[in-house]
C-alpha cells in the first residue's frame, strides 16, 4: 500500500477530488441560463464528472493492479503522469492571463512536444487543431464564452 500512496494511485486519487470539486464549484456559475440554455458552469460540470469518473476508474484500475502484482509501479510512467498533472496545473494558472484558448493550445502542445516527445511541427499542428476544434464547438456552436483572460482571446463578452 505504501508504494501506492507514492504513486500512480495518488495522482488518480487527487484528481477524483479535484474533479468532484470541479463540478461542484460549477453550480456556482450557473449551469444554465434563463430560457433553459447552456450556462457558463455547463462545461465544469460536464467535465468535472468525466474526469471523475474515468479517474475513479483509472484508481480503481491501478489499486487491482497493485494488489495483483505487489510490484512497485514504473518510475517513467508514474513521472509522466505527474509531468502532466503539473503541465495541466500550469495551464490553469494561465488561464486568467491568456485565456483558456491559449492555455489549452499551451498546455497540449507541451504534452505533444515534451511528453509524448513529437516532433514541434506536427505537435504545433496538433494543438492548433484541438483549439480550434474546442473554440468551434463551445464558442461557435454551443455559445458558451471562454474566459479571454488579459489577451481577450476566447469568446468571453
Amino acid at each position: 500500500m505504501r508504494g501506492l500512496i507514492r504513486g500512480e494511485g495518488a495522482v488518480w486519487a487527487l484528481l477524483v477530488c479535484l474533479s468532484v470539486a470541479m463540478a461542484g464549484a460549477s453550480f456556482g456559475y450557473g449551469v444554465t441560463k434563463d430560457g433553459g440554455e447552456i450556462g457558463p458552469g455547463f462545461l465544469p460540470l460536464v467535465s468535472g464528472v468525466a474526469l471523475a469518473l474515468l479517474s475513479a476508474a483509472c484508481l480503481l484500475q491501478s489499486v487491482r493492479r497493485q494488489a495483483a502484482e505487489r510490484e512497485e509501479a514504473d518510475p517513467g510512467r508514474v513521472r509522466t503522469l505527474w509531468t502532466v498533472f503539473g503541465l495541466l496545473l500550469v495551464a490553469l494558472l494561465l488561464v486568467p492571463l491568456t485565456g483558456f484558448l491559449v492555455a489549452f493550445g499551451l498546455l497540449v502542445f507541451a504534452v505533444s512536444a515534451f511528453v509524448e516527445k513529437q516532433p514541434l511541427v506536427p505537435a504545433a499542428a496538433i494543438a492548433a487543431a484541438a483549439t480550434l476544434v474546442i473554440y468551434a464547438v463551445f464558442v461557435l456552436f454551443l455559445a458558451v464564452p471562454l474566459p479571454g483572460g488579459l489577451l481577450g482571446i476566447g469568446g468571453d463578452g
